[in-house]
């Protein structure tokens, strides 16, 4: 999915203290370097592995106080939906 890409970078960046537009350049620096050289290595790299680090990058992004509430409402329509 190429948009977690983007989303991967932002937490990475929210999670490592960048406060500027700079901090997007030199991750995208990093990016452009890493698929010039490594490009030919990613194939051996497993599917689960990739996902793990994406995973890891963005669960900081979740608000666990919001995810309870969300769970219930989103539970007493689907209740009503299958009651009738």
């Amino acid at each position: 999915m190429p948009v977690t890409g983007s989303l991967s970078r932002t937490a990475v960046n929210a999670m490592s203290g960048a406060e500027s537009p700079i901090g997007g350049i030199v991750t995208g620096t990093i990016v452009i370097m890493s698929l010039q050289f490594l490009t030919p290595y990613f194939f051996y790299i497993p599917k689960a592995a990739l996902a793990s680090v994406i995973v890891c990058a963005v669960i900081f992004m979740i608000d666990y106080e919001v995810v309870a509430p969300m769970y219930r409402s989103k539970s007493k329509k689907l209740t009503f939906l299958f009651a009738s």
